[in-house]
């Protein structure tokens, strides 16, 4: 095989190797932002799209992505005091 066909095809197999961890990480952070929303939901007694606009404005105050929040609260989901608006039963 010419040299050029194998370092187009190395090209290849790199990039869907790439593609491949890009879209295990997308995965993963999906989880993580399902799992938290669902905490938020069932701790503050509200729906899952107030618990993800909770999250995504707690994010945004304070300049955090939305992916890493969620995993810090699905490894510590202790009990925070209630946010602003929120009550906590």
């Amino acid at each position: 095989m010419p040299r050029s066909r194998e370092a187009e095809l190395l090209k290849t197999v790199q990039h869907y190797k790439t593609l491949s961890e890009q879209l295990q990480h997308a995965l993963e952070s999906r989880i993580a932002i399902e799992q938290a929303k669902g905490i938020l939901s069932e701790r503050y007694r509200i729906t899952v799209d107030e618990a993800f606009q909770l999250l995504r404005s707690y994010c945004r105050a304070h300049n955090l992505k939305i992916a890493d929040a969620a995993r810090a609260l699905t490894v510590r989901p202790e009990k925070p005091t209630a946010p602003t608006g929120h009550a906590v039963a």
